[in-house]
């Protein structure tokens, strides 16, 4: 990510949303969440910001004009700058378009900064965009948008142990409800855990995703088979990064059929991961 500043000095302040602004709008649609609002914060952090400010979107905050928006961004912020990006609008009825704030800067004295929208492979990176590669498996391009890899973050728990009983077994993820989950498939992956006192552990891994058809599974799971590692891992807070989709989820004929699949599995996700 590029380090951010404020255009001619100053402080550099994000504003951000806990929550997608759509889940208050429209309360029936399912909202899926890309990264975690705790991640937002880091990232941001790390670019270099002076100060990210959280705000929760709710009633009293959409009902705001766009002079009563920017009036409390000067009034707490002594806003001097304003930087949006192309197509951004603010105020009730997204009535605070690049015209309508561009009029309240010289009023207010602040001046406003459009800035085009990032592109890849010609398409505007949204997290729209973002959602629908993540959908179908495109991880190359989940990570081109992103500029980073996508990650899971769940606590294991105890699953079917159907993997140990195969010979591989796996930490089975509890992943929030709204957190976007990639397409069902094999993945090769790195897995990072807290398993001692001396700190994380990074190790490879073939993570599935998918309803294990080989043995009538209905409910959707994030199982990882950490490569070479042993130890118990319930209870502890796991984070998944994903590099590349292998295959899709099969139905096999039976135990022994999958046990196979699962060796081939490991021996791809190696070669991806560039380990021996």
């Amino acid at each position: 990510m590029r380090s951010a500043e404020s255009p001619k000095g100053g402080a550099a302040v994000a504003i951000v949303f806990r929550q997608q602004p759509r889940a208050l709008l429209y309360p029936d649609r399912p909202v899926t969440y890309i990264q975690t609002f705790q991640d937002r914060m880091s990232l941001l952090g790390d670019v270099g910001l002076d100060m990210v400010i959280p705000v929760d979107f709710d009633t009293e905050l959409r009902s705001l004009t766009p002079g009563e928006f920017v009036t409390q961004l000067c009034r707490h912020l002594r806003m001097r700058h304003l930087v949006l990006g192309t197509g951004t609008a603010i105020g009730r009825d997204r009535r605070g378009d690049a015209a309508t704030l561009g009029v309240l800067g010289d009023q207010m004295g602040f001046a406003l900064h459009s800035i085009e929208p990032a592109k890849h492979a010609d398409e505007i990176v949204s997290s729209s965009a973002i959602r629908t590669a993540l959908f179908e498996g495109r991880m190359a391009d989940v990570q081109a948008m992103l500029g980073r890899r996508f990650v899971l973050r769940g606590t294991v728990e105890p699953g079917e142990r159907r993997g140990r009983e195969l010979g591989y077994p796996t930490a089975n993820l509890s992943v929030e409800p709204q957190a976007a989950v990639p397409r069902d498939g094999i993945y090769a992956t790195w897995a990072t855990v807290d398993v001692d006192r001396h700190g994380p552990t990074r190790v490879p891994a073939a993570t599935s995703i998918g309803i294990r058809p080989t043995f009538g599974g209905r409910h959707r799971t994030v199982e990882a088979h950490l490569i070479g590692f042993e130890g118990d891992l319930y209870g502890r807070r796991m984070t998944v990064e994903f590099v590349a989709r292998l295959r899709d989820e099969l139905n096999f004929a039976d135990a022994a059929a999958l046990a196979a699949q699962i060796a081939r599995d490991v021996v791809q996700t190696k070669a991806a991961l560039g380990v021996s």
